[in-house]
């Protein structure tokens, strides 16, 4: 139920912002100016942070990759707020304080989104899965080895008896023509 409430405010603002680029356009440019970086396409840079948002808040709102939606949201409301809510540029006390309150509301879904990234809704994470498997992978190995090496061990223990019956019988058949060689030859 929380998810789609937490998608709601990204999927009306990137459709505002595909309806109405231009103001945002301004203010990615001079925000990117002043970072140093250049933008050839502001205004392709606000409709496609747009399009991002609404993506990413119906994936969230439908419960779709949740984490995902949740950190690429985070990611693109950055950008967007700095360029729109540059309350410490606003010289007019009232505008200042507005936009400050919209800035801290921001900070507030920046957290709500992480939060959103991080939350398993009960299920282990993937370090925890990965750990997890590694450790029955590193057990089944053990055992597999341990089964092995009482196979080889039987199998030393098969070949060393039938080596040993072989060389047992080898040495009767030995003594048995020894024997019958004596036999036949004059004595002395």
């Amino acid at each position: 139920m929380t998810r789609p409430l937490l998608a709601t405010p990204f999927v009306i603002e990137g459709a505002r912002a595909l309806r109405r680029p231009l103001p945002l356009a301004a203010g990615t440019e001079s925000w990117t100016r002043r970072l140093g970086a250049e933008v050839d396409d502001p205004l392709r840079v606000v409709k496609l942070n747009a399009a991002v948002q609404i993506g990413a808040g119906g994936l969230l709102a439908l419960g779709r990759l949740p984490r995902t939606a949740s950190l690429v949201l985070a990611a693109s409301l950055v950008p967007a707020t700095l360029a729109e809510y540059a309350w410490w540029k606003e010289e007019d006390p009232e505008l200042r304080k507005d936009q400050l309150l919209v800035f801290a509301q921001r900070i507030g879904l920046f957290g709500a989104l992480l939060l959103g990234a991080a939350d398993t809704h009960g299920k282990p994470s993937a370090a925890y899965r990965a750990r997890t498997a590694t450790r029955r992978g590193r057990k089944k190995a053990h055992r597999a080895a341990v089964r092995a090496g009482g196979h080889v061990h039987a199998a030393i223990d098969t070949v060393g008896s039938g080596a040993s019956a072989a060389a047992s019988g080898t040495g009767r058949a030995l003594h048995s023509a020894a024997d019958s060689a004596r036999t036949k030859l004059p004595h002395r």
